[in-house]
């Protein structure tokens, strides 16, 4: 019989939050050492949220039972990028949708993400916590690493944040190729 766990405490805090706790990070240490503890931070709270969706699939075991957490593995791939949207939409940080960019290489995009913040007119995008949380979540749920680049971000004026993600190499080639200028797109259609 599944062992019946209480849900981990959490915390609701102002979307305003996050944002302010952005600034303050750029302003103490600068913005390359915040957008590092954001994304590190982000990555940390991926075990939180992965325990969260695993526990969710194995229809509320204790994701540290065995096989819980392999559980998210071995759904199908629409089962699984559904699971995960409603996750975050129903906590309040914006509807994701998935996309297939190349073998390997997907995307995850969002009209409404709670982390951008338009009223910065960023030069780069800046979700950066996200980008560590989406890494640890599909890293574990694919039981390989997993990079996570975002390429567009409503904090930078984009209409969109969009996140692709695939292999470390993939990402980092994809990462590389876009900062000589060429598009993702183009970035993609270079891959192996």
């Amino acid at each position: 019989m599944p062992r019946i766990t209480p849900t981990p405490p959490e915390l609701a805090l102002p979307v305003a939050s996050l944002a302010a706790l952005r600034r303050a990070l750029g302003e103490e240490v600068g913005p390359e050492k915040a957008a590092r503890a954001l994304q590190q931070a982000g990555f940390a709270a991926g075990d939180a949220i992965h325990a969260l969706l695993a526990s969710r699939t194995a229809g509320g075991q204790d994701a540290a039972e065995p096989g819980a957490a392999d559980a998210l593995g071995q759904l199908p791939g629409s089962v699984f990028w559904r699971r995960l949207a409603d996750l975050f939409a129903s906590r309040g940080w914006g509807r994701l949708a998935h996309e297939d960019l190349h073998p390997g290489v997907g995307a995850l995009e969002s009209s409404d993400w709670v982390e951008a913040d338009p009223e910065t007119g960023a030069s780069r995008p800046s979700c950066f916590f996200t980008a560590g949380l989406l890494a640890n979540i599909l890293g574990r749920t694919a039981g390989q690493p997993v990079g996570v680049l975002e390429v567009e971000c409503r904090s930078r004026g984009d209409l969109r944040c969009r996140f692709i993600f695939g292999g470390s190499a993939a990402i980092d080639s994809v990462y590389a190729t876009t900062l000589e200028g060429q598009s993702v797109e183009e970035s993609l259609a270079r891959l192996v």
